[in-house]
């Protein structure tokens, strides 16, 4: 949807909002177990998203392109980050169950794995839709090499604060505090 409809951000940004409203609602609606890792974990990532994407359009590192009135910040980023732990956290959570994963290191490792290949197709797709382009070489269909890595760091990062909030919390789940 963001590739296709990228000229559009502010419908874009709504129709994200929507979606990460009805998809936390529906959380706290259940009483979900994970309804607080879920809404933890989305805020974490918003904010620490818009620090990183900040960062990198302020140094022209990448660029959006198609805003209106000369901006360089896409209103449908936040959500987007947001949403990105939510999509991140469900394949580690279904992983982690339906795959024998024991210790530390095999988590990290299923970790920095789902955190390399997912949000990398995502780019790939929406990097060659004409969404973004990056500055920085050594890339694969669009995306940087380093950008890859960033994204594992980003990602793992927000999985090991999220640890560290899940155990002070006594939060049990099976992906951050077993």
């Amino acid at each position: 949807m963001i590739g296709l409809f990228h000229a559009y951000d502010g419908w874009v940004a709504l129709i994200l909002a929507i979606y990460m409203l009805m998809t936390v609602g529906r959380k706290f609606a259940k009483k979900s177990h994970d309804r607080y890792i879920y809404l933890t974990g989305l805020v974490i990532s918003a904010i620490f998203g818009i620090l990183c994407e900040l960062w990198g359009i302020y140094y022209g590192y990448w660029q959006y392109h198609d805003l209106a009135n000369g901006r360089e910040f896409p209103f449908w980023l936040p959500f987007a980050w947001g949403l990105a732990f939510t999509y991140i956290y469900k394949i580690e959570k279904q992983l982690v169950i339906s795959v024998p994963i024991s210790g530390f290191s095999g988590k990290l490792i299923m970790a920095l794995l789902v955190a390399m290949v997912f949000p990398t197709i995502g780019e790939i797709i929406t990097i060659n839709l004409g969404v973004w382009t990056y500055a920085w070489p050594y890339q694969i269909f669009g995306v940087p090499l380093l950008a890859i890595f960033l994204l594992m760091v980003f990602h793992s990062g927000v999985n090991l604060l999220m640890a560290l909030i899940c155990r002070k919390n006594n939060w049990k789940d099976p992906v951050f505090n077993p």
